[in-house]
């Protein structure tokens, strides 16, 4: 299916987490060293009519209510229940709007990657893997268990995975973002496993306001061009307000190629330091069996552009390696075009009526260079004109088939296990169309002075259209190798010029005949040759959801416990998300090379739902006890696919005085299956493993591969020479995984606990300060035992060996390479993640200086564990990297935002910390075994130029900190570009006019 690549970080991140069951039809980039992985719907409506009494940069200071009605009554996320001078008792963070424009955040996942309680889902930067979408991903648990709203309703999904793609989101309409962090499953429904974060539009815009900007490099690259507009108006004596906002933004190419750091695809030498590296799929075929050369060489071979095969170079600062680097995009190109219209209007004092509505179009590419296919198959030998006849003898006594009817000592064929790099075809090329449409159509009003009823209908449609240029045709690919041979001589046979002909001359569908394919050297392959084996490919996928709602909210009046009354919140909704992909019919048969192949699938399921809260004050104004409250909430929800299951939560706030306040929050949440996860066929992905029986398998400090392991490698299949030998390595580093999905599926369930403290001392006006500890701790988490643990079991003495069940899901192939390795999703994982958020904001009038404000947002991260199966592999990854963990998790990573307003100015700095992190891999002797600490600064100036005019102007990474270089474990252009900032110092300027 279209969908998030699998295990993102999706990338490494997550490879572990997700079941494969959410292949993706993505960029096969299987053999050249990125890591295709991805980490891994009941909505609510939430009425949201203030949040912060000043939004701050993003911090988890309490989030209290503004004076936005005449009884002060405000719903927060994370409830729906209104309350008085409601502060709420989870930890939220706040981003306002004028973040995403002192740091030209047009992209919103841009601004959210840099909060310390996530770790970098998609990007700009994801071009493989990737497909086009941006996501969030709330403290590493995957996209999938990130809730996001706009208004306090869901998102449509970008697709069958159930994951908002936030290009969707227009980001001049924001008023500001609430990021609430633990599970929030009794009030939002399933996918609130991590947090939810809740997009407050600016529905009751008065005016006219436009934006114009552009940021680019200062090499001069990378630009972004961004223009919007936003008109509302308030009827009838403020009855109705209607507000439209349209946009635009251009984002151009950036590829590796263009810095240094990324411009040649590196590797480990194994001596601590780097040296090229790329794809052994070369332009000019090279074979990776034990040949033996009249010069008294052995092992695998290239081809020079004359026909002749010689010893392949494995390492060294010269090597045989294809460089797929520079092709490859490091920022991919983006247009895109949203428009979004709110409205409301107020019948009477009972009846407002209300609607939103969104469509945005997301165009985005992505290039890979040119295809590598990596395939058994059977070639013409004896005779063969392009190949030379000393190289037909070696390959004859290696590869020969054994068949020599003419005597000579050469075989009329042979066959081996190709690896050519199709230059010739021209590069992979991806173009990804992405339509989403959403309306939402409601009612809201006040029943009584203390109750209130909101009902809502929303439908949403994200449409995928996905075009490839670049693949090749397996089957055409073999027909062209065998030439014909008219007279069975067991010779070639060709004309007066000395062209040959295929064996089977039949065209592909009729439109081109067979050309012979002349793989032995590069640039050998003709034009005619590349037409043939070219094949196109298409794929559809869409994503329908349907929800409808009602809530009803208030409060028991007298019935009370102490002077404050009990609030109530009760409600019912029902959810429908619906999915198909329609591949093309090479992508369906999985009959290419270059991207990743996927059956056509579909499915939907529904689910029904009733809901509650309670929010009791047990004491209020006595010594000790400002205030103490509980809160209760509750959810019954019954899925077409899984069944029944309940969620619940029970938290409360103890408020000593107006100056220390305790909260906490115990939370059971859950996640259902998606889509895919239910009902994906089998399909291929290609995620980041190491064969225990080669060369990149042995152990730092080793050698060879010790007797016990090479004794399981030769009953499962490994020639006993080939043990140890770099020629059976992965490629890259990674195997095809084969996946698909699970109608079984339960869903996953996580016990979320927050306990924290807010302070605001009189002693220091304009001061608060929050510490929140978080324990997050997912059973039944769908996914598979990852490839590489597949491959450590079966090759472990103590619990593999032949025919034990890791070893029965790998196919070798017949040059003793690892042909493919089977998963299969379900509910056997258990995730922990532990930590504690720290939070400070503090404002200061200082004269005539201006005023000046101070914000910190860190995260110290004291776990982060993912077991695979009940005794399987425990992954430990706080403070790690690589190819179990993904991407970057250190153990502390923090935002400080400093401003200072003055008159018609406003200057800020921000400084964003990305603590040190360690290679988990501790088997093969890495070069790099940390990334140290990175610090990032961005400064912004603004001017007020009357009423109607403001000036931004501003840089980001302002100290053009470049990004660590790694090799074999990375993710992508030698780093984890997510992560680390991989463009170098970016300017950017703003202007904003408003009437």
């Amino acid at each position: 299916m279209i969908g998030l690549p699998f295990c993102h970080s999706d990338k490494r991140n997550c490879s572990r987490r997700l079941a494969p069951a959410v292949h993706a039809w993505v960029n096969q980039e299987n053999l050249e060293g990125s890591f295709a992985h991805m980490k891994m719907s009941t909505k609510t409506r939430l009425l949201l009519t203030a949040v912060t009494a000043a939004s701050i940069a993003a911090t988890t200071a309490p989030a209290q209510a503004q004076d936005t009605s005449d009884d002060d009554t405000i719903v927060v996320t994370g409830s729906r229940i209104k309350k008085q001078d409601f502060i709420s008792n989870s930890p939220v963070a706040t981003v306002d709007s004028a973040q995403f424009e002192k740091t030209f955040s047009i992209n919103t996942e841009n601004l959210l990657n840099t909060l310390p309680q996530t770790v970098p889902g998609l990007d700009r930067t994801s071009n493989n893997p990737g497909n086009g979408s941006a996501t969030v991903d709330l403290r590493g648990l995957g996209a999938t268990r990130t809730l996001v709203l706009v208004n306090g309703t869901r998102m449509v999904p970008f697709g069958q995975n159930g994951v908002v793609d936030l290009n969707t989101i227009p980001t001049s309409l924001i008023k500001n973002v609430e990021v609430l962090t633990g599970g929030a499953s009794s009030v939002y429904g399933a996918d609130a496993v991590a947090g939810v974060v809740n997009f407050i539009l600016k529905d009751d815009f008065e005016g006219v306001e436009t934006n114009i900007g552009y940021a680019m490099t200062d090499q001069g690259d990378a630009g972004l061009l961004n223009i919007d507009a936003t008109i509302g108006a308030n009827t009838d004596n403020g009855r109705g307000n209607a507000v439209l906002n349209v946009s635009y933004a251009d984002r151009a190419a950036l590829f590796q190629g263009d810095r240094s750091f990324s411009n040649v695809a590196l590797f480990n030498d194994g001596n601590g330091g780097l040296e090229p590296g790329g794809s052994s799929g070369v332009p000019g075929t090279s074979i990776f069996s034990g040949f033996n050369f009249p010069n008294g060489e052995s092992g695998p071979g290239v081809f020079d552009s004359d026909g002749s095969l010689r010893p392949f170079v494995l390492g060294g600062q010269v090597n045989d390696f294809y460089n797929y680097a520079p092709v490859n995009f490091i920022q991919l190109p983006q247009e895109r075009f949203t428009v979004t219209g709110l409205g409301s209007y107020e019948i009477n004092d009972t009846v407002e009526i209300y609607a939103r509505g969104t469509f945005a179009q997301n165009r985005v590419d992505s290039e890979l260079a040119p295809t590598p296919i990596f395939q058994t198959s059977q070639f013409s030998l004896d005779g063969n004109p392009f190949i030379d006849a000393a190289s037909q003898a070696v390959i004859s006594n290696t590869l020969g088939d054994g068949v020599d009817t003419d005597g000579d000592g050469i075989d009329d064929t042979a066959t081996g296990f190709l690896r050519r790099r199709l230059v010739e075809v021209g590069p992979r090329q991806t173009k990804d169309i992405n339509d989403t449409f959403q309306i939402t159509l409601g009612a809201r009003g006040d029943l009584t002075d203390t109750w209130s009823y909101d009902v809502y209908l929303q439908e949403g449609r994200t449409v995928r259209a996905q075009t490839q240029n670049g693949n090749v045709n397996r089957g055409r690919f073999s027909q062209a190798l065998l030439l014909a041979d008219a007279d069975g001589d067991g010779n070639v046979d060709v004309d007066a010029a000395g062209n040959p002909t295929c064996s089977d001359p039949s065209g592909n569908g009729g439109t081109v005949n067979c050309s012979p394919l002349n793989i032995f050297g590069p640039g050998n392959i003709s034009a005619e040759s590349a037409t043939f084996i070219n094949t196109a490919a298409a794929a559809t996928s869409e994503l329908q959801q349907t929800i409808l709602q009602g809530n009803l909210s208030g409060d028991l009046g007298s019935f009370r416990i102490s002077k404050d009354p009990i609030g109530v919140a009760i409600g019912a909704e029902y959810i429908e998300n619906k999915g198909d992909f329609r591949p093309s019919q090479d992508v369906a048969a999985s009959t290419i090379a270059g991207f990743n192949g996927s059956p056509p699938s579909g499915g939907k399921y529904d689910v029904y739902s009733v809901y509650g809260e309670l929010s009791v004050p047990l004491l209020s104004g006595l010594p000790f006890a400002e205030r103490v409250t509980l809160d209760l909430a509750g959810r019954y929800s019954d899925y077409s696919t899984s069944g029944s299951n309940e969620t619940y939560k029970i938290g409360g706030e103890w408020a000593i005085n107006d100056q220390v306040r305790f909260r906490g929050n115990y939370n059971r949440a859950v996640r259902a299956p998606n889509i895919g996860e239910l009902f994906a066929p089998i399909g291929e992905n290609f995620p980041g493993a190491q064969d225990p029986c080669s060369a990149g398998g042995i152990p730092a400090g080793s050698t060879a591969v010790a007797a016990d392991v090479a004794a399981i490698c030769t009953a499962t299949g490994v020639a006993p020479g080939l043990v140890g030998s770099p020629i059976i390595n992965t490629v890259s580093g990674q195997v095809r995984a084969l996946s698909g999905g699970n109608p079984n599926l339960d869903v996953e369930t996580a016990d979320t606990y927050t306990l924290g403290v807010v302070i605001e001392p009189n002693a220091i006006e304009g001061l608060s300060l929050s510490v929140d500890y978080y324990d997050i701790t997912i059973n039944d988490a769908i996914s598979a035992v990852s490839a590489n643990s597949i491959l450590s079991s079966c090759y472990d003495p103590a619990v593999g060996g032949a025919g034990s069940a890791a070893c029965n899901l790998i196919v070798r192939r017949p040059d003793s390479s690892i042909g493919s390795v089977s998963q299969q999703g379900n509910n056997i994982a258990a995730i922990d993640v532990r930590g504690i958020d720290i939070a400070a904001q503090y404002g200061l009038d200082v004269g005539n200086i201006g005023n000046v404000s101070l914000n910190y947002l860190g995260t110290y991260n004291m776990q982060n564990d993912f077991l695979e199966s009940d005794g399987g592999t425990l992954f430990e990854c706080a403070g790690e990297f690589g190819l179990d963990c993904g991407e970057p998790d250190p153990s502390y990573r923090h935002r400080v935002t400093a401003g200072l307003d003055k008159d018609s100015w406003s200057f800020q700095t921000v400084w964003r910390l990305v603590g040190t992190v360690n290679d988990d891999d501790d088997t093969t002797d890495n070069t790099v075994e940390k990334i140290g600490t990175r610090h990032y600064f961005d400064a912004s100036v603004g001017k007020d130029f009357g009423e109607n005019l403001r000036l931004t102007f501003g840089a980001n990474n302002v100290l053009d900190k470049s990004p660590p270089v790694i090799g074999d474990n990375d993710e992508q252009a030698n780093t984890y570009p997510a992560t680390y900032d991989v463009f170098g110092r970016t300017f950017f300027a703003n202007a904003k006019v408003s009437f």
